[in-house]
């Protein structure tokens, strides 16, 4: 009997640990995304955590993700969280918040259970699509921090993701693949941090790479119309990686890199227009059209890429220790965003795949964006407050903030006969940081000034900290550029009416609408149904209204008589103005120097390498 009950115990053990695997660690996450059925859009997922010591704890999904600035709430996607210990006791689980679930004898848990949903089916959820999460028959983009969550305050032990499949999708990400098969994939990850910023893309279509400067760049694509080539994309991408490194002096902060696109249909695009890119450490996520033309994938890549300088090897303490639940905004989003964008453009203008003129025109543009965001609030406080009452404020980092990234550069170039510019400055960050240290938040302009000319302290609390405007005539000029904020014109006035041209039994005019808050119209004194017979004289039948008009302006002059004759009721009646003029303002004036000083030339192809 005491054989047979020994036995039983046994058998019983054995059934816990078949039932109960993975082993729980007490070192580390085990998680299981089953994939093996991806028809209704849902995946079930088990987090085995590490052996927890307090009787409450919590487990949670994300509220924000580093590199998006709206609230997301990731717990809002999945349901049905249950948490068992190791014999399959259902343990107690309060939800706290949409992204909280306190579990009742915390020492006891083994695993929490739930089912995850991907958010492209939530419309009007808010969610950034290329910081979502997609599930189709035939593939899957895992944001992992859509799917996988944490135990609150031990979010810095390592995961281990394993991911099962019914089909024979391969997967793309720079984890590390520590196995993979035809129904199953295991993945490897330092912490929530790396497992969160590492997406996976899942298609049928074999990812490709290349080596560029002692990285290897991977391309994996999705494409439901089975139209994007991942080699076409890679080859359109690579000259963007090639500028990169020779601009941050010939080689790639990072030994692999991926960019793992996401492919939509026109009636996808066509209901609802969502597209777009969302950087990480080690990749970029693009949702764009399954049509999209590879070129135009380029400055976008460049953007995304040029976040591996800013923030993965710059950063401040709020995002080294990033906290998913309470995120605290740095005050330097216009480093991250805004250094980054300029960037993008200047590197690829320095290696040939941009004009100079299309550079310069695309400065322009930014200024102009600028114009339409309220100049009054430093950039330093609209960051830190990027997520409350400056939100409106927040698109200014990739405009304002891009063209602080010009002024710096021309500031440093100018201070330094051209010897130095931004990138000295990001280089000089980079190897004093890294990715595995950061700076103080509020020490940042200190900082700054210990690695740049004479008065960039004053640039930095002027212009960014202050609200002084950029002193762009200065800088440009400096570069052969002339630079105006403003330019007002005056023109002669022309009629503001709406005249049909009637071509019938003899062709004319007929005035059916006058603008009578114009002074030059207004004095004419027009009645709906007058007829046009002459303009200061010229007959304008036959169609020739607009010829006449423009000979006449050509000769007109600030208070001349103008005399019109219609007809109106079977009578020709004259009718007078005098000539007034408009004024018209055009604003951020950029024009290119042909006599430029030896100097400003050198300083110029200093900048630009042109």
């Amino acid at each position: 009997m005491r054989r047979i009950l020994m036995a039983a115990a046994l058998f019983s053990s054995s059934l816990a640990v078949a039932q109960y695997s993975p082993i729980q660690s007490s070192t580390k996450y085990m998680v299981q995304i089953d994939m093996t059925d991806l028809t209704d859009d849902q995946v079930d997922v088990t987090v085995v955590p590490p052996m927890m010591n307090e009787d409450t704890v919590v487990f949670a999904m994300p509220k924000i993700i580093p590199g998006t600035y709206d609230i997301s709430d990731f717990g809002r996607f999945i349901s049905e969280v249950k948490a068992y210990d190791s014999m399959g006791n259902e343990l107690k689980v309060e939800e706290l918040d949409d992204n909280r679930w306190q579990i009742i004898n915390g020492k006891a848990l083994y695993k929490v259970t739930y089912k995850a949903d991907d958010t492209e089916d939530y419309k009007g959820s808010g969610i950034f699509l290329p910081g979502g999460t997609v599930i189709e028959e035939d593939g899957a983009l895992l944001n992992l921090f859509g799917f996988v969550g944490f135990m609150v305050d031990n979010e810095y032990m390592p995961y281990e993701l394993e991911v099962t499949k019914s089909q024979a999708i391969m997967p793309t990400t720079t984890l590390d693949i520590l196995e993979t098969s035809e129904t199953a994939d295991r993945f490897g990850a330092q912490d929530y941090f790396q497992l969160h910023d590492c997406p996976i893309l899942y298609s049928d279509v074999e990812s490709v790479s290349m080596m560029v400067a002692g990285a290897e760049v991977i391309v994996g694509v999705y494409s439901k119309e089975d139209v994007i080539d991942p080699k076409e994309v890679l080859d359109g991408i690579a000259p963007v990686f090639t500028a990169t490194a020779e601009y941050l002096g010939g080689t790639l902060p990072t030994d692999r890199y991926a960019v793992l696109y996401w492919g939509r249909t026109r009636q996808e695009i066509m209901s609802d227009g969502a597209a777009g890119a969302l950087e990480h450490f080690t990749s970029t996520v693009l949702v764009m059209p399954d049509w999209s033309d590879v070129q135009s994938l380029r400055h976008i890549v460049a953007h995304e890429f040029f976040h591996i300088v800013t923030p993965l090897n710059i950063h401040s303490e709020h995002i080294h220790n990033y906290d998913f639940i309470n995120p605290q905004m740095s005050k330097h989003l216009w480093f991250y965003e805004g250094i980054t964008e300029y960037n993008s453009l200047i590197s690829q203008v320095r290696g040939g795949i941009l004009s100079e003129e299309d550079f310069m025109d695309e400065m322009v543009g930014k200024m102009k964006s600028a114009d339409g965001f309220n100049e009054h609030i430093p950039m330093t406080l609209r960051s830190t407050h990027a997520l409350g009452i400056y939100a409106d404020q927040y698109l200014d980092v990739y405009q304002k903030g891009a063209l602080i990234g010009m002024a710096l550069d021309l500031h440093i170039r100018k201070a330094t006969g051209g010897e130095q510019g931004l990138r000295d400055l990001l280089i000089d960050l980079k190897n004093t940081y890294g990715p595995d240290t950061f700076f103080v938040d509020n020490d940042f302009f200190e900082i700054i000034d210990d690695f740049t000319p004479e008065g960039t302290r004053p640039f930095l609390y002027d212009h960014i900290a202050g609200t002084t405007p950029l002193p762009m005539a200065d800088l440009l000029g400096a570069v052969g550029y002339a630079y105006r904020e403003e330019k007002t014109t005056y023109e002669i006035a022309e009629p503001k009416w709406q005249a049909t041209y009637v071509k019938a039994r003899g062709d004319f005019y007929t005035i059916y609408g006058a603008d009578m808050s114009d002074d030059f119209t207004a004095q004419f004194g027009f009645l709906k149904g007058d007829r046009l017979v002459s303009w200061n004289g010229e007959d304008v039948d036959g169609g020739d209204l607009p010829n006449v008009l423009a000979e006449w302006k050509e000769e007109a002059a600030l208070g001349d008589e103008v005399v019109v004759e219609v007809l109106r009721d079977g009578d020709e009646i004259e009718l007078k103005s005098y000539v007034t003029v408009t004024e018209s303002s055009t604003r951020h004036i950029l024009d290119k120097n042909e006599n430029a000083s030896p100097e400003e030339l050198a300083l110029r192809k200093a900048w630009l390498n042109q």
